[in-house]
């Protein structure tokens, strides 16, 4: 195989397949490169030189993609995953959350390729596993309970009537004036999943102060939540507090 060859056409598929544009008078252009998003949309670069300083940068694009697929960089988890792909890049983002290089004459072809790959790395976060989005959204809970000054204890496993250990995501312990308080959050509320939690409260209770308070916090920014799940966890005494009312729910945590 003459790799020489095959490095040769690469070379020269992405020259030809790359369009450069000029706008503002000269000043900035725009490169619209082959690679392509998760749209199937090409990339396009925007290049702009100050004083022996090459700036490309992504327009702000890939963020504002990423916050439309439903993530967002509102806790400290969720910035801590994108500044990590970042880095490993040397990509930095601006506070109008621009991906962007600086570089010089002679390395602008190799931050060019850095900036490229953090933009399909950074693209690619709206397929996280499933496991990861509720860890996400679970830490959206914990950072709500504790900004609300709410006390509690997390992770925490209780056994119930069966033998079978069940793990509570939050535990708010009794006061004078409210019962105990165990939490469980769902991410994506389906069947099996509300199923389990009634099942885990309903056994647990059975061992426990009959008078403890059983909730599920859901979260239906993700998707809408039907009145029937709804009407199913209360059937069975179990306290749905939907994520997107939860500024009037406070009072269900709070130990006055």
């Amino acid at each position: 195989m003459d790799c020489q060859h095959v490095l040769d056409e690469y070379l020269r598929w992405v020259k030809d397949a790359t369009l450069v544009r000029t706008i503002e008078h000269g000043e900035e252009c725009i490169m619209t490169t082959p690679f392509l998003d998760r749209h199937n949309d090409h990339l396009e670069l925007h290049v702009r030189s100050e004083n022996g300083v090459v700036r490309l940068g992504d327009g702000g694009y890939t963020m504002a993609d990423l916050r439309m697929s439903g993530f967002d960089m509102t806790t400290p988890k969720r910035e801590r995953i994108v500044r990590t792909v970042l880095n490993g890049f040397g990509v930095m983002m601006s506070d109008d959350d621009e991906l962007y290089v600086e570089a010089t004459q002679k390395t602008t072809g190799q931050k060019k390729q850095y900036l490229l790959q953090a933009i399909l790395a950074v693209n690619d976060m709206h397929t996280l596993a499933q496991e990861s989005v509720t860890s996400i959204f679970r830490e959206d809970v914990e950072e709500y309970l504790t900004s609300n000054g709410v006390v509690f204890t997390k992770s925490v496993k209780l056994t119930g009537k069966s033998g079978i250990h069940h793990t509570i995501d939050f535990l708010v312990p009794a006061s004078a004036h409210r019962p105990e308080r165990l939490i469980r959050t769902i991410n994506n509320a389906t069947k099996d999943k509300v199923l389990s939690s009634i099942m885990a409260f309903t056994d647990i209770r059975s061992v426990r102060d009959n008078q403890l308070r059983s909730i599920v916090v859901v979260n239906d920014e993700a998707a809408d939540i039907s009145g029937e799940v709804l009407h199913a966890m209360e059937s069975y005494d179990v306290h749905p507090v939907v994520w997107s009312k939860r500024a009037a729910a406070i009072e269900e945590f709070l130990m006055n």
